[in-house]
């Protein structure tokens, strides 16, 4: 059996029944594809992607090759409304570094673009507000 390299998991409300699945080959098949680049941004970024279509693709794309996941998704009616999903984000960035350094690289700079931050010319008033009377 293949040894898991980036985790995807789902938590039921409850706590009582977790699933992980090695999301890896999704991963890398977008990564190689040029495909859902806002969405790899957002992984990258260590934040989860904004759309739920990202995580039905992937688990249709998943359940094709991962036995436990279609068991464990067709015993409950896949997945639920108040479920927890979690990433691996190290393990994608490690990932994304190592198998596709350009596209890292550009998700990097699309990550450092954001932290600017836009000053206000001038001064500030931090004088306290007058009491009205």
């Amino acid at each position: 059996m293949a040894k898991e390299k980036i985790r995807f998991t789902i938590t039921s409300a409850d706590l009582q029944t977790a699933q992980s699945c090695d999301c890896q080959k999704w991963i890398r098949h977008l990564a190689a594809n040029g495909l859902k680049g806002s969405d790899l941004q957002r992984l990258f970024d260590g934040r989860f992607p904004e759309g739920k279509l990202f995580v039905l693709d992937m688990l249709e794309f998943l359940r094709r090759s991962d036995p436990h996941l279609e068991r464990f998704l067709a015993g409950r009616g896949g997945v639920l409304a108040d479920d927890h999903l979690s990433f691996d984000y190290g393990a994608v960035r490690q990932m994304l570094g190592r198998e596709f350094p350009e596209l890292a690289s550009r998700l990097a700079e699309g990550d450092q673009a954001r932290k600017v931050i836009k000053r206000r010319p001038g001064t500030v008033d931090l004088s306290p507000l007058a009491k009205k009377r």
